[in-house]
C-alpha cells in the first residue's frame, strides 16, 4: 500500500534526514518579505536557518518576481507603522485629557483623583512614544541599505528559477484558470488579487514541481499560506498540506514536496542544528502571519438571505463587503438543500458604492451545493478599481431550463 499511496504516509525519519541532507530548500514570496516585517532576533534566526541548510536552495523565478514587485512597498509600509504608532499615542493622550476635563467638571469627584489619574496614564503613554521613537530611529532604512537583500542575494546565488516561455505561459494560464473553476489546489481562493496575481500560486507550485522533477530532488517548501487551498482543515485545525498537492507533487516530478509552514521550518531547522528554539520568534511569526492575512483580506462575506429554496430553484441574495479596492473579486454561496441537479445559474448586482464604474458580472457552479460570483471591470486603465464597499447580489439557481428561461429576472445589472 505504501509504494502506491506514499504521499499520505509520513515520510521515515531516515527519509527526512535524507531530505534535509540532499534535498532543496525553497520559499515563497511572503517568506522573504516577511524579513522586513520582523524584529532583528526573529530575522536573524530564520535567515540563519536557511543559510545553515545542509542541501541545495533555490528560488522559482515566481517567488523572485513577486519579492522585487512588492519589497519597496513593505519596506515603505513598515517605516509607516512607526508614525501610525505615534498618532495613536497623541490620540489616547488626547482622550485622557477630554475625560480628565470631564471629571474634574463634576463637583462630587475630588480633585485629586483626576490628578492624579491624569498624571499616571500620562506618564505611561510619555514612556511608550518614547519607545515608539527610540524603536523608529533605530529601525534600518531598508531602502538606502539592504542587507537582508544583501543576505538573500547570497543565499540564492545563481540559484533562481525560469520564467515561462509566451507559448508555455498560455497554457498555463489555461491550465491555471481551469484548476481555479473546478477548485484544484493550489491557489483557488485568490480570485481577488489583481494582473496575473490570481495564478502567482499556480505558477509557483508549477515551477517546484518541475525543479524537483529536472533535479530529481526532493523539496522542502516553505511558506506562510495558511489558507485552505494549501492546508487541510478539519474542525478549524490544520491537519497538514493537502493530500492533492502531494500526490500531484509525486505523480509529476517523481519526488517528495514537504510543505512547512514558516514557523514549524524553524522549529525543525533548530532542532537539526541543535539550537534551542526560539519562542518569541515563533510567537512573531505567527503574529505576523495572522497581521497579513487580516491586511490582505479584500472581501468579507456578508449575510445570505434565502427567498426560495428547493431541490428544483434557489433564490436569495448574498452581501459582501469589500476592504480595498481591486480590479475583481469572486464570491461564494451556498445551495441548501442540496439541489436534485447541477442548476443553471443567474446573478446580478442590486446595490454598490455610489462610485461604481463600469463592470460586468457572471456566476457559475459545477456542484449541487454551492456557486460562485464573479465581478470585474469593464474598462481597463492603470488607476481603475472597484472601489471599497458594500455590495449585495441577488441569484437563481433553477434546474429546470424551461422554466429558468422563461421566468428568470435578472438578466439586468444595476
Amino acid at each position: 500500500m505504501k509504494n502506491r499511496f506514499d504521499w499520505y504516509f509520513k515520510p521515515s525519519d531516515q527519509e527526512l534526514d535524507a531530505i534535509w541532507k540532499n534535498g532543496i530548500l525553497t520559499v515563497d514570496t511572503n517568506v522573504l518579505l516577511d524579513l522586513y516585517r520582523y524584529h532583528e532576533e526573529t530575522r536573524n534566526s530564520l535567515i540563519d536557518s536557511l543559510q545553515k541548510f545542509e542541501g541545495k536552495k533555490w528560488l522559482s523565478h515566481q517567488a523572485a518576481t513577486e519579492f522585487f514587485r512588492n519589497r519597496t512597498k513593505v519596506i515603505v509600509s513598515s517605516e509607516k507603522a512607526f508614525k501610525d504608532a505615534e498618532g495613536e499615542t497623541d490620540k489616547l493622550a488626547n482622550s485622557l485629557s477630554s475625560v480628565a476635563a470631564q471629571l474634574k467638571g463634576n463637583r462630587i469627584i475630588p480633585v485629586g483623583v483626576t490628578d492624579d489619574l491624569e498624571s499616571s496614564v500620562m506618564a505611561l503613554i510619555s514612556r511608550a512614544k518614547e519607545k515608539i521613537i527610540t524603536a523608529k530611529e533605530s529601525y534600518p532604512r531598508f531602502l538606502n541599505e539592504d542587507p537582508i537583500l544583501d543576505q538573500l542575494s547570497n543565499l540564492f546565488d545563481n540559484a533562481i528559477g525560469d520564467g515561462f516561455s509566451a507559448e508555455e505561459q498560455s497554457k498555463i494560464d489555461e491550465e491555471a484558470e481551469k484548476r481555479k473553476q473546478d477548485k484544484i489546489p493550489p491557489g483557488y481562493l485568490d480570485n481577488d488579487k489583481d494582473d496575473d496575481r490570481p495564478h502567482g500560486d499556480y505558477y509557483l507550485w508549477w515551477q517546484i514541481l518541475e525543479h524537483a522533477k529536472s533535479e530529481e530532488r526532493p523539496i522542502i517548501l516553505v511558506t506562510s499560506e495558511r489558507k485552505e487551498d494549501w492546508w487541510e482543515k478539519i474542525s478549524g485545525k490544520t491537519t497538514g498540506p493537502r493530500s492533492e498537492l502531494l500526490k500531484e507533487a509525486r505523480q509529476v516530478s517523481g519526488q517528495r514536496v514537504l510543505i512547512y509552514q514558516t514557523e514549524r521550518f524553524l522549529e525543525y531547522a533548530s532542532e537539526r542544528l541543535k539550537q534551542p528554539v526560539s519562542t518569541s520568534a515563533i510567537d512573531e511569526i505567527r503574529a505576523v502571519n495572522t497581521w497579513r492575512d487580516e491586511q490582505n483580506l479584500a472581501v468579507k462575506l456578508g449575510e445570505q438571505s434565502v427567498n426560495e429554496s428547493t431541490i428544483d430553484k434557489n433564490t436569495g441574495t448574498l452581501q459582501v463587503e469589500l476592504r480595498r479596492s481591486v480590479r475583481n473579486f469572486t464570491v461564494s454561496g451556498h445551495l441548501n438543500p442540496r439541489m436534485q441537479d447541477v442548476p443553471q445559474l443567474r446573478a446580478r448586482l442590486i446595490s454598490a458604492p455610489e462610485t461604481m464604474p463600469k463592470h460586468r458580472v457572471s456566476c457559475g457552479t459545477g456542484t449541487t451545493h454551492d456557486f460562485n460570483i464573479h465581478i470585474m471591470l469593464q474598462e481597463h486603465g492603470m488607476c481603475m478599481s472597484l472601489p471599497v464597499g458594500t455590495y449585495m447580489f441577488a441569484y437563481e439557481a433553477v434546474c429546470d431550463d424551461l422554466s429558468y428561461q422563461a421566468n428568470s429576472d435578472l438578466s439586468s445589472e444595476i
